[in-house]
Order: C-alpha cells, then structure tokens, then sequence
C-alpha cells in the first residue's frame, strides 16, 4: 500500500466514525434539493434559448414599434417590426374604381398589372393619375411609391406581386412601424397594394423641394395567418 492509499483509507475510517444529528443535516438536504431544483429551471431556459437561435438564425417574436430598439446590426436579422394596434381591414376594389386615400383629391385605381395614384398636389380635382405597372410574369417583389402629402404626411404606396394572399402589409420609418390598408382585386390577381400616411420624406436641400431618396424604409407583407410573404429594406 504506498502512502495515497494509505491517506484515503485514513480519512474514510475518521468519516465513518462522525455522526451528524437529524436536526442540522435536513436543513442541508433541503437546501440541497432547492438548488438542484433552480439548476434545472435556468438548464432548461437556456436550452430553449439555444433551440430557437439554433433552428432559426434570429429571434422572431413581434416586436413593436413603442418597443426598445435593437442595435442597427442586429436590425438585419431580426424580424419586421408590428405596429401597436390591429391592422385596418383590407379592401377589394372593382378593377378601375376610384379608392379614395382618406385625403381630399386623393385615391387610387387597380388594374390587371397597374396601380395608378391620383394625389392632389399634381392633380388637385382632375381625372389624371400616375401609374405603376409590370410584366405578366414579374418574379416576386415587394416595392414602394411615395408621394409628399399634406401636413407633413406622406402616402406611401406599397405593392406585391407574387404568389399568397396578403392581408397585411407595413412600412417601417425611423424605427417605428406603421400598418398600411391592403386593397386587392377580387379573386386571385397575383398582387395587392398598400397604402399608408406617415411621416413624410424630408427635402435634400436642393431648393427645388424633392424629397430625399427612398432609403432606412422597411417594407413587409402577411398572409392572415401572420406569415411573413415578403420583406425589403431600401
């Protein structure tokens, strides 16, 4: 026997003989058990934490725009931001119809493959309006017009065109996200439209009145079940 051996079996022989009272070893068992207990709480949290970051790449709980900001480099792989509110319910218009814009002189026309915005400062009370359109077989795209409005508002117009059926739509400012009110043709017509006021672009400076480009916007489409069709940041 070398003399480690010689050391456990010493210190095993001066355990046996200790005997510790009934009174001060439950206290101990029971603190025992609590701190095993608050181990396995904090073991499983931080597993389901990992599970999420692992399947998806990013954390996709809704964020509102009232909430705290992320810092801007996580902002790419996080998900939209939802506006605080219910979304406004979406429109069907007949093809050619004037949709008012909930601003005096101002409403918009669906057509087959063109969304045509009348706005009251180029056309004040006449029939003209301007015109997006694209090709019969455009890919999936989520895009947006602007256009300057009254009292510091904007109308942002927002349009897809791929397949699903949205039923919301948002446009995102300055980290703040507004709904936009979905109008789509009845039936299937492989697009919808979206507008919404908010903020309004500031001028370049240029003295001639444009307004900066289209950029720091984030655009995001929803089926009604809440599933993400399509977003894009400008």
């Amino acid at each position: 026997m070398d003399t480690e051996d010689m050391v456990r079996g010493a210190l095993r022989d001066e355990a046996s003989r200790l005997t510790v009272a009934h009174w001060s070893a439950e206290p101990v068992r029971i603190h025992a058990r609590r701190q095993r207990r608050r181990m396995a709480v904090g073991a499983s949290a931080v597993a389901a934490a990992l599970a999420v970051a692992v399947g998806t790449g990013t954390v996709l709980s809704a964020r509102h725009g009232d909430g705290a900001l992320a810092p801007a480099a996580a902002l790419a792989t996080q998900a939209p931001l939802l506006p605080a509110g219910a979304a406004p319910e979406a429109v069907l218009a007949e093809p050619g119809r004037q949709l008012p814009l909930d601003r005096p002189d101002w409403w918009m026309q669906l057509k087959d493959r063109e969304i045509c915005i009348h706005d009251a400062p180029s056309y004040g009370s006449g029939p003209g309006c301007s015109g997006y359109s694209w090709d019969a077989g455009a890919t999936t795209e989520l895009t947006v017009q602007y256009y300057a409005g009254p009292d510091q508002q904007g109308l942002y117009n927002l349009v897809y065109h791929g397949p699903g059926q949205v039923a919301r739509m948002t446009v995102e400012l300055d980290g703040r996200a507004h709904w936009a009110t979905v109008a789509s043709l009845p039936g299937t017509p492989g697009y919808a439209s979206g507008y919404a006021w908010a903020p309004a672009l500031k001028p370049t400076g240029s003295g001639k009145g444009r307004p900066q480009p289209l950029t720091g916007i984030r655009l995001a489409a929803y089926d009604a079940q809440g599933k993400l069709l399509a977003s894009k940041s400008l």
